[in-house]
């Protein structure tokens, strides 16, 4: 009696240590944790084949999503990545405001300006063209959101030229808020644009350039603060105006 319940405890400490675990009874069997790289890969392989397409796609789901978020995570990040560093690299050579403008597409205008500066085989220096300011109801002074964008814009330096109708000129004209064009252009070039109530604007009849921006007004009125950035570039573009009337 005594040596079968001694032989009970060896076979239940037996159990115990073992836990009927197979890889135990039977060496031939590892842990999967003590699986190679390669055992593991086939060892997947076969548990796959022994799957119907749905229980496929629900071992996958359950079993690989840490990884497929991974990757895709990694491929989100290098977008950002890049379009971060396009944004870092790119400067605006050249940016114009114009007034109650009826573009839809500045495509093409802001690719022709980049013909003219010589920038188009730059794909980091751009031309912008802004057509986001409007006047109120009397057509003499900028709606509420224009007035913001238009003074955001201004104190930050990030606008060259304005164009704008002459009466809009009068309202916002104040000392030292736009550059002196004949200072700008020279005494030559300004002559060139005809007889001007003072040297901060140039106004000019020129129905191609109204159509090129969408204006529907023809005397346009041109202004280049005295925050612009790109004070050169602006004087070259406002110089091919002569040579194209």
């Amino acid at each position: 009696m005594a040596q079968n319940n001694q032989e009970k405890i060896l076979e239940a400490t037996k159990d115990k240590q073992t836990g009927h675990d197979e890889s135990v009874l039977n060496p031939v069997y590892k842990n999967e944790s003590d699986l190679s790289r390669k055992e593991k890969r086939l060892l997947e392989k076969e548990k796959l084949k022994g799957m119907g397409p749905g229980k496929k796609l629900q071992y996958i789901w359950m079993y690989y999503k840490p990884v497929m978020f991974g990757i895709l995570a990694a491929i989100v990040l290098a977008f950002v990545l890049k379009d971060w560093y396009i944004n870092a690299k790119t400067k605006t050579v050249l940016s114009i405001a114009a007034v109650n403008s009826q573009l839809s597409d500045t495509d093409d205008i802001e690719k022709q300006v980049e013909e003219l500066l010589g920038v188009t085989e730059d794909k980091y220096s751009k031309v912008q063209i802004s057509v986001n300011i409007t006047t109120d109801e009397t057509g003499g002074n900028l709606d509420y959101y224009a007035q913001t964008a238009y003074m955001t814009q201004v104190q930050a330096g990030t606008l060259d030229i304005m164009l704008m109708p002459e009466q809009l000129y009068d309202s916002l004209n104040t000392d030292g808020i736009f550059l002196n064009l004949e200072e700008l252009l020279g005494d030559h070039v300004f002559g060139e644009f005809g007889t001007q109530s003072d040297q901060t604007h140039i106004t000019i009849k020129d129905s191609r350039l109204a159509e090129e921006f969408g204006l529907s007004y023809d005397s346009i009125t041109i202004v280049v603060p005295a925050s612009a950035p790109n004070q050169k570039n602006a004087a070259k573009w406002m110089e091919s105006l002569i040579s194209e009337e």
